[in-house]
């Protein structure tokens, strides 16, 4: 039984070292490696890059033993000298034997110092047996140097290869130890020829263009690099070769975004450039044919492969990747907690809907209070109480209750609505009258302030469940596709330099279907033309697509301006206003407003409050100010009405309402977009001089609880005005009876097309019907529309 199981430990034991040290990838790439170093030779005939990756592997016990039986094997056949070949095999064994003591040095240092002193005494004594000692001593120090810088740089590449199946980014230093390690491995294959073809060049070259594709020009030109560096270190090619390499990898990264067969040309043509020119009349064709056979081995590599060397070498490529996932996971925790707080508001506005309204004066549970007070009043000390209250009680308490009916049907009380057989049983009947009156006028006002504290309810309820539609507008905006693109803020931060633009901040915001925007913060402009003059045309350049300065906003005290930049709309507005107060006053009741607001629409407005001087300007402002500020938020314009609704209905007990007047314009589709309330009409003039009229019957905002909003759409050309006035400006007309219409034929007859001249030609006009009188504030206001 004994023998059974030590026979089957021997069995897993055999399983595990197949499994784990033959089979593995790792160890089969570890183990090529190893025996490739050690044949590796760098300057007279020495050769320690075997033992410094082999001190790097000993620190894992999985590898150790079979990389250094490939590291000796490497070493014996390396065609070394005998004695380069003993002092190395001296090195591994010696390194197997302590590589449980230094398994656990995790300093770098400490590990490439170990190698320098485990070859220094060996390469020294083979100096001073060998004669020559100062050439030999040098090449000593040399290699002891070698040593320490070899082991230095593959602890790095040994530690990638071990963990490449979980690693997601890689650090500079450690592509740099890649590239090393994969260049000096190719040297290790040595001078081996297939039909006069060379392995070590053909595998140089696809090494330089894959690196390239892979990790763009930057890897691509430092292959080369170190390709051209290794040649001429050991005597291969001349020092040319290095420049060579290097530019050729450098083209072909160039072009690594595009796809993988113009990085191959660009290789080809960059080093055949570069080698015909140097070379002249000595040019060989043998070399070219290196180069297209590499080329033609690089086009059959998959994409697959080459996408995940791709992902592996993208320095940044993780970072990027973590702030993407950062931005996402940021979003959706922000839209949830937005959803949710939709959801509350949602369920508070339902809670409010859901309390039960009083629905007349006097409910069973009033009578009752009413009978038991009138009672208390009258009755309790009446002479006749124990025959009503206690011989008669039901009949009595019926008597009240039709006495009562009878009282909230007529709204008050007599003695003709009692019923004969109350009165006749009753000794003070008109006392029951007027106190029962007098207490149903409690009742009835109580009732009153209940119906207008449940109006207020309801238009709270209204404002909260309009909040809540707000929020999810809110929650939908973030569920876009927002995405920054680093690499076209670079070029565009690059290309702004280069003209002298110093930027504070700049971030290029790619947003669905093919919108995008850039947002530039800077110093001030000095000549206030920086932005139109110069950014637009630069940016519209580098994206290739023709920009325009939707927002700017200048802090002079901030010492900062602000540009918001995106695609140029079809369609441009230019607006002009011309305005005046009623009788002289400082404060008008009119407020308007025009701007561009969010997805490429343009917005003007004009609000007119009831009355006059400040009252109605309060009015008004309220109005404009909270369409600003909704409008720049993206929320819908219905949301928006109700809002102001409720608002003015419960910022005050008195009466406050006012017009809205607020037109849209889809400036990429030339659309235009009207919402009335209580508003005057607005008047479309064609280029040809049609006038076209837009106008609703619907109530000011602030009088009803229940909003009714009428839209209208109209579609635009090039050279169409569109003009809104205030009541103001059709009341001249009214007030020396020419009408509604006097402002129709006015138009057809104006032949000027500057928008500011013909809102003050509207305004002068009106003056002039009324003899310069002001009866009530004017505004005009007019929005030319342009084709881009």
């Amino acid at each position: 039984m004994q023998r059974s199981l030590v026979a089957s430990k021997n069995n897993i034991s055999l399983k595990n070292i197949i499994k784990f040290s033959i089979l593995d990838s790792n160890t089969l790439i570890l183990c090529m490696i190893g025996f490739l170093l050690s044949r590796a030779m760098v300057v007279d005939n020495i050769a320690p890059l075997g033992v410094a990756f082999f001190i790097c592997v000993s620190t894992i016990d999985k590898y150790k033993n079979p990389v250094f039986i490939a590291t000796i094997a490497g070493t014996l056949i390396s065609f070394n000298q005998s004695s380069n070949i003993i002092k190395y095999v001296i090195c591994l064994i010696f390194i197997q034997l302590i590589s449980k003591n230094i398994k656990n040095i995790k300093s770098i240092n400490k590990l490439s110092t170990i190698g320098m002193l485990i070859i220094l005494p060996l390469s020294i004594g083979q100096a001073l047996i060998f004669g020559n000692y100062v050439y030999n001593v040098s090449i000593a120090l040399v290699e002891c140097v070698l040593m320490f810088i070899s082991t230095y740089i593959f602890y790095y590449g040994v530690s990638i290869i071990n963990k490449r199946a979980s690693r997601k980014v890689t650090s500079s230093e450690e592509i740099i130890a890649l590239t090393i390690i994969i260049t000096f491995s190719i040297i290790g294959i040595g001078n081996i020829n297939i039909f006069g073809v060379s392995v070590r060049n053909v595998l140089s070259n696809m090494m330089i263009i894959l690196f390239a594709i892979s990790g763009g020009a930057a890897l691509g030109a430092s292959s080369g690099v170190i390709i051209g560096l290794v040649y001429f270190i050991n005597n291969l090619t001349s020092s040319l070769y290095m420049g060579i390499y290097s530019f050729a990898g450098l083209i072909a990264g160039g072009f690594n975004k595009v796809n993988k067969y113009l990085s191959i040309a660009g290789y080809i043509l960059g080093w055949s450039v570069i080698y015909i020119y140097t070379s002249g009349a000595g040019a060989s064709f043998m070399e070219m044919r290196d180069i297209l056979i590499a080329s033609a081995l690089v086009v059959l590599i998959p994409d697959e492969f080459i996408n995940n060397i791709s992902k592996f070498f993208k320095i940044d490529s993780g970072v990027s990747d973590g702030i993407e996932d950062y931005l996402d996971r940021s979003r959706e925790i922000t839209n949830n907690r937005l959803r949710g707080m939709y959801k509350t508001y949602s369920d508070l506005a339902n809670t409010f809907d859901r309390i039960r309204e009083k629905e007349k004066i006097l409910d069973q549970k009033d009578i009752a209070h009413v009978i038991d007070m009138v009672h208390n009043d009258e009755c309790k000390k009446c002479g006749m109480k124990r025959r009503c209250w206690e011989a008669k009680f039901n009949y009595t308490y019926t008597m009240f209750n039709r006495i009562l009916e009878q009282l909230e049907e007529n709204g008050e009380l007599s003695l003709d609505n009692i019923p004969i057989d109350f009165k006749k049983d009753c000794i003070k009947p008109e006392s029951i009258v007027k106190t029962s009156n007098y207490y149903y006028k409690i009742f009835v006002l109580d009732y009153s302030w209940q119906q207008k504290f449940s109006e207020n309810r309801k238009l709270v309820a209204n404002q909260i469940r309009y909040m809540s539609k707000s929020i999810e507008c809110m929650a939908t905006e973030l569920d876009r596709d927002i995405t920054f693109d680093m690499d076209m803020e670079r070029n565009i931060l690059v290309e702004l330099d280069r003209n002298g633009i110093s930027v504070k901040k700049l971030n290029y915001i790619s947003k669905d279907k093919d919108e995008f925007e850039v947002l530039i913060e800077k110093e001030i402009c000095k000549d206030n033309k920086l932005c139109e003059n110069k950014i637009v045309n630069i940016v519209s350049k580098i994206v290739g697509q023709e920009l325009v300065a939707n927002k700017v906003g200048c802090t002079c005290l901030g010492e900062s301006c602000k540009i918001k930049l995106s695609k140029k709309q079809e369609y441009r507005v230019i607006t002009e206003v011309s305005n005046m107060s009623k009788d002289g006053y400082i404060i008008s009741g009119d407020n308007y407003t025009y701007m561009e607001v969010s997805e490429g629409k343009y917005m003007m407005a004009i609000s007119d409050g009831m009355g006059k001087g400040r009252k109605a300007y309060e009015e008004s402002s309220v109005t404009i100010d909270i369409l600003e500020k909704m409008m720049d938020s993206k929320i819908d314009e219905e949301i928006i009405i109700d809002t102001i609704n409720n608002i003015l209905m419960l910022k005050s007990s008195d009466e406050m309402f006012s017009t809205l007047d607020l037109a849209m314009v889809d400036l990429n589709k030339g659309i235009l977009n009207t919402i009335k309330m209580g508003a005057c009409s607005t008047y479309i003039k064609r280029d040809n001089g049609d006038i076209e009229l837009i106008s609703t019957e619907s109530l000011p905002v602030g009088i009803l609880s229940d909003v009714n909003i009428e839209r209208d759409s109209r579609k635009l050309k090039d050279g169409d005005y569109i003009i809104m006035v205030s009541d103001g400006i059709i009341d001249a007309g009214k007030n020396k009876n020419l009408g509604d219409n006097w402002l129709i034929y006015f138009l057809k007859n104006l032949d000027i097309s500057n928008p500011k001249d013909i809102s003050k030609d509207i305004l002068n006009k009106a003056l002039d019907i009324q003899n310069d009188n002001i009866y009530d504030d004017m505004t005009v206001l007019v929005s030319k529309i342009y084709k881009n």
